[in-house]
């Protein structure tokens, strides 16, 4: 693991307050939207790797000015499935290698917990990550939050990049209706990739600012 990683993840571990039995508590981030706000609980206990891992880019105010630019199905049903953003719209349009620095992705993450090892699976209101940029089948910082019940996301759900699945990191603790709304978004927005065709807002949904809503130790 490259040290700039293993430095945010210590970090972010070493800032957790502690449930009893040393087990950490879960961390509320707040997400301030142009349709309002979204409140995420992220569990870190469960998801240490995966959840710290987008902290770090939270808390390093990477997410302010981020976007929620995806709206889709995996499994083709008509009734959307998931949203997806983070820093990596730019890239959807962009013809030959994408670099993720050039977005602001210094690091990604090869090694995570799967739904089998964290016990969280993809339900409505759960909140992922993606993975596979550049065919690397790494984690990216790029949230995905489940509108129903995924279990193609899940460990052994598809063989697509493999049978590894996603990192299920948390739940929505407020405002699905906002999620909702961003799946009600124009879907004709450009994308240089395929089989996004038709999943790519018109008008992307801007992240304002992203932060934790609590660092004190909880009771």
């Amino acid at each position: 693991m490259h040290r700039y990683l293993l430095a945010i993840l210590t970090t972010a571990l070493l800032s957790q307050p502690l449930l009893a039995g040393n087990r950490p508590a879960p961390v509320e981030v707040m997400l301030e939207t142009t349709l309002g706000p979204i409140v995420m609980s992220i569990d870190v206990a469960s998801a240490p790797l995966a959840g710290n891992y987008l902290l770090g880019y939270i808390d390093a105010g990477r997410y302010d000015g981020a976007t929620l630019y995806r709206s889709a199905a995996l499994d083709g049903a008509a009734a959307p499935q998931l949203i997806q953003g983070g820093m990596l719209a730019g890239a959807l349009t962009q013809s030959g290698a994408v670099d993720p620095a050039d977005y602001g992705v210094t690091e990604l993450l090869p090694v995570w917990e799967t739904t089998s090892e964290s016990g969280r699976q993809h339900r409505r209101g759960t909140v992922s990550l993606a993975r596979d940029l550049l065919a690397t089948g790494s984690v990216i910082p790029e949230l995905v939050i489940c509108l129903r019940d995924t279990p193609a996301m899940d460990e052994h759900g598809r063989q697509i990049p493999d049978s590894r699945g996603y990192p299920a990191i948390g739940s929505v603790v407020s405002g699905m209706a906002v999620v909702e709304q961003v799946t009600q978004q124009p879907l004709d927005g450009a994308t240089a990739i395929p089989f996004l065709a038709g999943q790519i807002l018109s008008a992307p949904i801007t992240i304002t600012r992203a932060y934790r809503l609590r660092t004190d130790p909880y009771p």
